[in-house]
């Protein structure tokens, strides 16, 4: 027998890869644990196995997969790649166009499935009539099952106090719904900026003193658009301000030629009180722009 190297790759059902899978190899009765490795950006994890055959189970949390999963390995020449089919969760939507469904995972601090959480929302909005029927105050009380799971329907646009059960007391957040038939629980709870689009999109090409003026639109990760250019919440940049000056407005965001050069409009988050894993920078964004 020899050591063989051993990819294994996992992707969506469209197969797009998926990262942060846990794989972990064990002997064909499932009793004699061998290795372990988590797929990378790729959805790839690498392994130098004996040429036996093995059982692989893999574990990535709102993902589901065939378990076990049985591999040999065999010498070279062969190629000892093995594809793996993971199951993501699908964000549920509410049935009612006026509605949003609130849906989403939490966990404890040691990374387990958080239940009974208790979270209650009461409506932030005056009385209203929606659809000739009078929605007036009231109060929603929801609770995690024993997976961590939650959701609710909650009113498009409209804005919600959520206070959520914490080792002192409840923790009060205000919340906005999107416009959106579904989003994540935990996003609209703690949300953070997540992508910028543009009337104007990159590349973009100037001479020097002249001024092209774009406007953005800032969503957090709820799906909700911020009011403006966001300020407070994210901050415009150019990577080269040799070259080219970016000046934020309320609204807009206007970019200057100063020399001739190639430079970037970037835009970072403000607020980093919520920390999100992995964090991944703002979307749209950095705009390529050539000065002539």
């Amino acid at each position: 027998m020899s050591f063989e190297p051993v990819d294994i790759f996992v992707g969506d059902v469209v197969g797009d890869p998926v990262e942060g899978v846990l794989v972990k190899v064990y002997d064909p009765t499932g009793s004699v644990f061998y290795a372990q490795a988590t797929t990378d950006v790729l959805g790839r994890a690498a392994f130098l196995l004996e040429t036996l055959t093995y059982t692989m189970r893999f574990y990535k949390f709102q993902a589901a997969f065939k378990q076990p999963q049985v591999v040999t390995v065999l010498t070279a020449p062969a190629i000892n790649q093995f594809d793996v089919v993971a199951e993501l969760l699908v964000q549920p939507t509410a049935t009612d166009p006026r509605l949003c469904r609130c849906s989403g995972y939490f966990r404890d601090l040691n990374g387990a499935p958080r239940p009974y959480l208790d979270i209650h929302i009461i409506n932030a909005f005056s009385p209203l009539i929606l659809d000739s029927s009078a929605v007036v105050a009231s109060e929603v009380h929801i609770r995690t099952d024993e997976k961590g799971y939650a959701q609710i329907d909650l009113i498009r646009g409209a804005e919600y106090m959520a206070r959520i059960e914490a080792i002192d007391g409840f923790q009060s957040r205000c919340i906005k719904v999107p416009d959106l038939a579904g989003t994540n629980l935990c996003n609209l709870l703690f949300p953070i900026v997540e992508r910028i689009t543009w009337d104007v999109p990159g590349p973009l090409s100037l001479a020097v003193g002249a001024e092209i003026v774009l406007t953005p639109t800032v969503y957090d990760s709820a799906g909700v658009p911020l009011l403006g250019t966001a300020q407070g919440d994210v901050q415009f940049s150019t990577s080269a301000s040799a070259f080219m000056s970016v000046l934020v407005g309320a609204t807009t965001v206007t970019v200057r030629g100063i020399a001739p050069g190639a430079a970037q409009v970037l835009a970072v988050r403000s607020n980093k009180t919520i920390i999100k894993i992995p964090d991944l920078p703002v979307g749209g964004q950095p705009i390529d722009v050539t000065v002539t």
